[in-house]
C-alpha cells in the first residue's frame, strides 16, 4: 500500500510539472521569397550561460513547437545555412504558450548587399496589441534622454511640454520595466532617464491587472509607453544635474540621481525653476477619488460611480501648470524598488512634495450666435494661486507560488491651495450696445486629506486557462476650504442701468466620501483556444457635503447664514455590477467580446429641508475588439465600445448657487439615460528594408438620448441653461501618419494628416440650433543626420478650422492656421554645440479675430562639452530672441466661438552649467 501512495504522489508531481511547463512555438521563413523553411534548427539555450536546453527542426511547413519548457529566461536562436542567425531573449512563465509567430530569415549575401545591421532589421516590430520599437535602430546624440528618443520613433510625438502623443492618441503612462518610476509622472521618465541606456521602446494598450492575468478584456485600457532597460545598464549609478541663470530673474536647477543594482533601484528628484518648463505636471485622479460630492458621474469602464461638486471653488487640485501664466516650482521626491527570491517578492515606494505658486492673466473673446441675434462678450480676469501636494504610496507583491499572486498597493497624500482671482467682463449686442457688466472677486484657502488600499489576490489552476482574481479596493477623502466672495453685476435694457446684483459672502465648504469597492472575476476555457469570464462587483459610496453661505451682519461681521445658498447633503449609492466575457486567441487571430450590466440605487439627504431623493437605473456596457497580425511588422484591429451614461445629480437637480449671477444652471428631473458608442479600426504597417511607416486610425462616435444645453439668453445678456435629451450628436476622426528613408542624402521624410467631423444639437431660446464643426490637418517633415555632425528637423503644416449653426447658417465661423518649426543642432569644433529652434504660427485675420496672432518663437543655444566622455557642459540659450510670443487659443463648441489671449514667458537669456554623470558595470562601462 505505501508502495501505491508513492507512486500516485509520484504521478501528481508529474502531472503537476506537467501542468506548469510552457511551449515555445512559431514559423520559420524566407523573408524575401516568404516561403517556409525546413529542417532549420530552432535551439532553446539558458540566458544565464548560454547552454543549450532543447532543440528542435522546423517541418516541411516551417513551423516548430518546443513543449515542455520549464519557465525561466532563454535565448531562442533559428540557424540555417547561408541566412543570418536570428536570436531572441525570452522569459516563459508558467503555463504560458510564447508563439514567436513569422521568423523571417535574411540571406547573409541580402545582409552584405543593403547593408543593414541587425539593430535595423528588427527597428519596429508587432506583438499582438504591441507595437515595439529597437532603440539601437534611432540614433541619438551623446548624453541625449529619453524624449529625444521618442521624438525620433514613427507615429510618436512630443509637444513642447512634454506631452507624449502614440498613434494619435495622448500617453498616460510611461513605465520602466514594466513598472512606473516616480509614480506616474511620464516626465521624469523622458527627461531623466538617458536614450543610450533603452532596450525597447513599447507601446499598447494597457489592461488592467485583472484582464492581464486572466487573458480577457474588460475594457479598461490607457494608452501606455513601456521603456525596457538593458541588462549592462541595470547596474552602477546615473544621472544629472544643472543650474542656470538668467535675466529678468528667470532660473532653472534640476537633480536627478540613480542608483541601479540589478533589481534593485533607487532614485532621487529635485527641481526648483521659473521657467514653465520642469517639474509641473501631477497625474494622480486615477488613483483616488474624484472630489467632493454633489455631482455624480458614471465611470463607463467600471460600471461605478465618482463624485464632483462644490469643488469649483477649489479649481487646480491637482496642480498642474498648462502654460499660462508665470509659474514657481519647488519639488523633490524620492523612489526605491527591489525583487528577491527569485522575483517572488517586490516592493515600491515613492515620495513626492511640490509647491508650486502661479500667477496669471487673461483676456477672452465669444461669440454666442442666438436664434434672434449675435452676442459677444469680452472678460478679463487676473489670478494668483499657490498650491502645495505632499504623495507617499508604497506597492507589495508575493508571489506565493507558480499559481498565487497577491498585491497590495497603499497611497495616501495632503494638498493645501490658497488662491485670489478677479475677472471683469462685460457681454454686447452686434450693434456693441452693452447689455451687462460684471465683477467678480474671490480669495480661498482650502484643504484636502486622501487615503486609499487596493488588494489584488490571482490563483491559477492546474487547468490552462482557468483563473479565480479578486480584487478589493478602498478610497477615502475629505475637503475643506473657506471663500470669500465679492462681486456684483450691472444689467442694462437699451443701454440703459436696469438693476445692480450684489454678492458679499463668506462660504465655508466641506465634503467628505468613503468608497469601498469589491470584484471577483473566473475564466474557464472553452475549446482548445477560447476563455469565457464570468464577473461580479460591489461598490458601496457614502458621501456629505456641505456648504454655508453666510452674509455680512451689521456688525461687519460674516454672521448672517442664507439659507438659499447653503446645504448639507449626504449620498448613500450601492451598485451591483455583473459581467460576462468571451475571448478566442487563434495563431494570427484575437476576438474578444464582453458586456457588464450595472444595477445601481441612489438614495439622498437634504439635512437642511428633511426631504429626500432616490433613484434607479440600470447601465450597459458591451464591447467588442477584433485584431489581425498578418506578420511581426503588420497588424489590424477593429473594436467597438459602448456604456449607457445616466444624468448627474447636477443636471437633474444641481445645487442653488450665486457664483455666477450671470449665467444660471436649473435641474430637469425628467432627464433620460444616452447611451454613447464608439467603433475604431486601427492599422499599423512596417516594411522592414525601405523603414517604411505606416500608421491609421478611424473613429466614430454617436450618441442616443445625448445630454445637451438648452438655453434662453434674455436681452440683457443673462442666461438659463438645462440639459435636454437630443439625439443625432456623432463624430468622426481620423489620423494618418507615414514616415519613410529615402536612400538619396539618408533623408527620413514624414507625413501626418487627421481631421474630424463633428454634429452637435442643442436648443437656444426654444429653436433646435444643429452645429456641424470641421476640422482637418496635415503635416509634413523632414530630419538629416549625421552621427557627431548635425542633426536637423523640418516640420510645416496646416489646419483648417469651420462651425456653421444651423439657426443662423449666414454666419460662418472659418479660420486657417500654419504651423511651421525648424530645428538645426551642429557639432562644431573644439567640443562645441549649436542648437536653433524656430517655431512659426501664422493665424490670419478673420472677421472675428481682427487682430495678427501670427508670432514666430525663435530660440537659439550655445554649448561647450568638456571632461571624460563629454560629462560636463557649459551652455547659453536665449528664449524667444524675436520678442513675439504670446499666449493665444482658438477653439469652437456648439454654437460659441471663442479666443483667449493669456500671459505666458517671454525673453530671457540663460546661462548654464550641466553635469551628466554615469557608472555603469563592465559591459555598460560609461563616462563618469
Amino acid at each position: 500500500m505505501k508502495k501505491i501512495f508513492t507512486l500516485f504522489a509520484l504521478l501528481l508531481s508529474l502531472h503537476a510539472a506537467w501542468a506548469q511547463s510552457a511551449i515555445v512555438k512559431g514559423t520559420v521563413a524566407d523573408t524575401l521569397n516568404r516561403i517556409p523553411l525546413s529542417n532549420a534548427v530552432v535551439s532553446v539555450l539558458h540566458a544565464k550561460d548560454s547552454m543549450l536546453y532543447r532543440f528542435q527542426r522546423t517541418a516541411g511547413n516551417g513551423r516548430f513547437e518546443l513543449k515542455n519548457l520549464q519557465p525561466g529566461q532563454y535565448l531562442v536562436m533559428v540557424s540555417y545555412p547561408k541566412f543570418a542567425d536570428y536570436v531572441e531573449a525570452i522569459t516563459l512563465t508558467d503555463s504560458a504558450v510564447h508563439n514567436l509567430g513569422s521568423v523571417n530569415m535574411i540571406q547573409k549575401s541580402r545582409l552584405l548587399k543593403e547593408v543593414v545591421i541587425k539593430q535595423q532589421v528588427a527597428a519596429i516590430r508587432f506583438k499582438g496589441d504591441t507595437t515595439e520599437f529597437n532603440a539601437d535602430s534611432f540614433r541619438t546624440a551623446a548624453n541625449a534622454n529619453v524624449e529625444e528618443l521618442l521624438k525620433l520613433l514613427p507615429g510618436i510625438q512630443v509637444d513642447k511640454n512634454g506631452q507624449v502623443t502614440a498613434m494619435g492618441q495622448k500617453v498616460k503612462k510611461i513605465l520602466v520595466d514594466g513598472e512606473e518610476f516616480f509614480g506616474d509622472d511620464p516626465t521624469l521618465v523622458t527627461k531623466n532617464l538617458r536614450a543610450d541606456m533603452v532596450d525597447k521602446v513599447q507601446v499598447f494598450d494597457k489592461q488592467s491587472d485583472q484582464a492581464a492575468f486572466t487573458g480577457v478584456d474588460d475594457g479598461e485600457k490607457s494608452k501606455t509607453i513601456n521603456i525596457t532597460l538593458k541588462e549592462n545598464k541595470k547596474k552602477g549609478y546615473f544621472g544629472k544635474a544643472s543650474a542656470s541663470g538668467g535675466t529678468n530673474g528667470y532660473f532653472d536647477t534640476q537633480l536627478m540621481a540613480n542608483l541601479f543594482q540589478g533589481k534593485r533601484k533607487a532614485a532621487v528628484f529635485g527641481i526648483a525653476s521659473n521657467t514653465g518648463k520642469t517639474g509641473l505636471n501631477w497625474q494622480e485622479r486615477e488613483k483616488f477619488g474624484q472630489g467632493d460630492a454633489g455631482n455624480m458621474s458614471y465611470d463607463e469602464m467600471n460600471g461605478y460611480y465618482t463624485f464632483s461638486g462644490n469643488g469649483d471653488d477649489l479649481g487646480g487640485w491637482e496642480g498642474r501648470f498648462e502654460g499660462r501664466g508665470y509659474p514657481l516650482v519647488q519639488t523633490g521626491g524620492v523612489h526605491y524598488e527591489d525583487k528577491w527570491k527569485e522575483d517572488k517578492q517586490r516592493v515600491s515606494a515613492n515620495v513626492k512634495a511640490m509647491r508650486m505658486g502661479v500667477e496669471q492673466w487673461s483676456a477672452d473673446l465669444n461669440q454666442q450666435v442666438l436664434n434672434n441675434a449675435v452676442q459677444y462678450s469680452r472678460d478679463s480676469s487676473s489670478s494668483k494661486s499657490i498650491d502645495k501636494k505632499l504623495r507617499a504610496d508604497g506597492l507589495y507583491e508575493w508571489k506565493i507560488d507558480s499559481m498565487a499572486t497577491v498585491k497590495l498597493t497603499v497611497q495616501g497624500g495632503r494638498d493645501n491651495r490658497t488662491s485670489f482671482s478677479r475677472k471683469m467682463g462685460q457681454v454686447t449686442n452686434e450693434n456693441n450696445q452693452l447689455l451687462n457688466e460684471n465683477e467678480n472677486n474671490t480669495s480661498s484657502d482650502g484643504q484636502r486629506d486622501l487615503f486609499g488600499t487596493n488588494l489584488l489576490w490571482k490563483q491559477r489552476f492546474q487547468k490552462k486557462g482557468r483563473t479565480l482574481t479578486a480584487n478589493f479596493w478602498q478610497n477615502y477623502e475629505k475637503s475643506n476650504s473657506e471663500v470669500m466672495q465679492l462681486s456684483h453685476a450691472n444689467i442694462y435694457t437699451n443701454g440703459v442701468l436696469d438693476s445692480v446684483l450684489k454678492v458679499d459672502q463668506h462660504k465655508i465648504n466641506n465634503s467628505e466620501q468613503t468608497d469601498i469597492n469589491g470584484n471577483v472575476a473566473y475564466t474557464e476555457p472553452v475549446g482548445k483556444n477560447g476563455l469565457m469570464q464570468i464577473s461580479y462587483g460591489l461598490q458601496l459610496n457614502n458621501n456629505r457635503s456641505g456648504r454655508s453661505s453666510y452674509n455680512k451682519a451689521d456688525n461687519g461681521k460674516y454672521e448672517d447664514l442664507d439659507s438659499l445658498y447653503s446645504n448639507d447633503y449626504k449620498y448613500n449609492v450601492v451598485t451591483n455590477l455583473g459581467g460576462l466575457a468571451y475571448s478566442y486567441n487563434f495563431k494570427k487571430f484575437r476576438f474578444n467580446i464582453g458586456a457588464k450590466v450595472g444595477a445601481t440605487q441612489y438614495h439622498q439627504d437634504n439635512l437642511y429641508t428633511g426631504k429626500t431623493y432616490d433613484r434607479s437605473f440600470v447601465n450597459w456596457s458591451p464591447r467588442m475588439r477584433f485584431s489581425y497580425q498578418r506578420k511581426q511588422q503588420q497588424s489590424i484591429s477593429l473594436s467597438y465600445n459602448g456604456y449607457t451614461r445616466q444624468p448627474s445629480i447636477n443636471q437633474l437637480q444641481p445645487l442653488v448657487s450665486n457664483d455666477n449671477q450671470i449665467n444660471i444652471f436649473v435641474g430637469n428631473p425628467d432627464l433620460k439615460p444616452s447611451f454613447n458608442s464608439t467603433i475604431s479600426l486601427n492599422l499599423g504597417d512596417y516594411k522592414v528594408f525601405t523603414e517604411r511607416s505606416i500608421w491609421f486610425n478611424l473613429s466614430y462616435n454617436f450618441t442616443m438620448n445625448d445630454f445637451a444645453n438648452a438655453t434662453e439668453v434674455d436681452a440683457s445678456g443673462r442666461s438659463k441653461s438645462m440639459a435636454v435629451n437630443v439625439n443625432g450628436n456623432r463624430n468622426v476622426s481620423y489620423y494618418l501618419s507615414g514616415e519613410w528613408k529615402l536612400k538619396w542624402q539618408d533623408l527620413r521624410i514624414g507625413v501626418e494628416t487627421n481631421g474630424q467631423i463633428g454634429r452637435r444639437t442643442g436648443l437656444v431660446n426654444h429653436v433646435e440650433n444643429v452645429s456641424n464643426t470641421y476640422n482637418a490637418g496635415a503635416l509634413f517633415q523632414l530630419r538629416k543626420f549625421k552621427e557627431k555632425r548635425y542633426d536637423a528637423r523640418l516640420r510645416g503644416g496646416i489646419n483648417f478650422n469651420s462651425t456653421v449653426s444651423s439657426i443662423q447658417q449666414s454666419l460662418t465661423t472659418t479660420y486657417w492656421e500654419y504651423p511651421l518649426n525648424a530645428n538645426v543642432s551642429v557639432q562644431l569644433p573644439w567640443k562645441l554645440e549649436l542648437n536653433s529652434d524656430l517655431d512659426y504660427a501664422i493665424r490670419p485675420k478673420t472677421a472675428l479675430f481682427t487682430t495678427n496672432n501670427s508670432m514666430a518663437i525663435w530660440n537659439a543655444g550655445l554649448g561647450k562639452k568638456f571632461g571624460k566622455g563629454d560629462a560636463f557642459e557649459f551652455r547659453c540659450t536665449v528664449d524667444d530672441i524675436l520678442k513675439q510670443r504670446k499666449g493665444i487659443n482658438r477653439s469652437m463648441y456648439g454654437n460659441t466661438v471663442s479666443q483667449s489671449t493669456y500671459g505666458i514667458i517671454g525673453r530671457y537669456v540663460m546661462l548654464s552649467f550641466l553635469w551628466n554623470f554615469n557608472k555603469f558595470g563592465a559591459d555598460g562601462a560609461a563616462s563618469k
